[in-house]
């Protein structure tokens, strides 16, 4: 069975999340790094093996582009907000 990287919005009254789930440990750091439109870099946080919870509550942009980089893997996704 293969694992895969789960991304996820979370809206809620206490604040909002974007949650990634890692399935697996790497020797290698991962990051997850958030950027505008534009491609400003509004965010860029250290993931581990696990779940892993970024606090987007102050964003007023209607959409990030999300980028997951792990040893074995790259993912792209853009994440609309509103």
């Amino acid at each position: 069975m293969i694992s895969v990287i789960t991304i996820s919005v979370e809206i809620q009254n206490h604040g909002d999340w974007i949650k990634v789930f890692v399935p697996y440990e790497t020797s290698k750091i991962m990051f997850a790094q958030l950027q505008n439109d534009s491609g400003e870099i509004i965010k860029r946080v250290k993931l581990m093996q696990g779940n892993n919870a970024i606090d987007i509550s102050n964003e007023i942009n209607q959409s990030i582009n999300l980028k997951v980089e792990t040893q074995f893997e790259t993912i792209f996704k853009k994440i609309n907000l509103k």
